[in-house]
């Protein structure tokens, strides 16, 4: 089964609704969604900012961990 394509936005509010379900994760941390290359070719990720990550790493992990989950479902699509 192949990954369903979502745009940067989608995927962002996606990743906003996700957080909103920790309390680790004020609603003052934002996550940019950045293309990358990955072992597998084009890829993405999610990054919060380097003072958000430091003064939540709890919410850091989690975005992390929802990096994880949501790359084996959604691919970036052409915004």
């Amino acid at each position: 089964m192949g990954k369903k394509p979502i745009c940067k936005a989608e995927l962002a509010t996606l990743f906003r609704e996700r957080m909103d379900e920790h309390p680790e994760c004020p609603a003052t941390v934002s996550v940019e969604i950045r293309e990358v290359r990955t072992s597998e070719g084009p890829g993405w990720s999610a990054v919060t900012s380097t003072a958000d990550s430091l003064a939540y790493f709890k919410c850091a992990r989690i975005v992390g961990a929802l990096t994880l989950e949501l790359r084996r479902k959604y691919e970036l699509s052409d915004d």
